[in-house]
């Protein structure tokens, strides 16, 4: 008797693996990578047989949507330290307007 250990999120997150290591960018590389993980779990042993694998392909198979949000998320990476200091230029703003509103006291104070 198998033991079934393996979720189908654990299964997501090492075809999504591979898919990086092995630069898929088609859903029909993605649908290979979704096979042969399945059919190797099933030879060792992780996957009971009687599972519905064939559901469980399936179900893996539509992922490839969020492995292609993920995957742009992270290439994105890049981006998101770019708006972090536009951030920090728009604290500059803030302190050189407070530094105006100091001037402008500053000028009342000498009238």
């Amino acid at each position: 008797m198998a033991l079934t250990t393996l979720t189908s999120a654990e299964l997501y997150q090492e075809i999504a693996d591979l898919a990086r290591d092995q630069g898929a960018a088609t859903k029909d590389i993605w649908d290979e990578l979704v096979e042969e993980v399945i059919e190797s779990h099933l030879s060792l042993g992780e996957i009971d047989l009687d599972e519905d694998t064939e559901g469980l392909k399936e179900t893996l198979r539509t992922k490839w949507d969020v492995y292609r949000r993920e995957s742009a998320a992270e290439e994105d990476g890049a981006d998101v330290e770019v708006v972090g200091s536009v951030d920090d230029e728009d604290e500059d703003e803030g302190d050189e307007k407070e530094e105006l509103e100091g001037f402008g006291e500053q000028s009342d104070d000498e009238v």
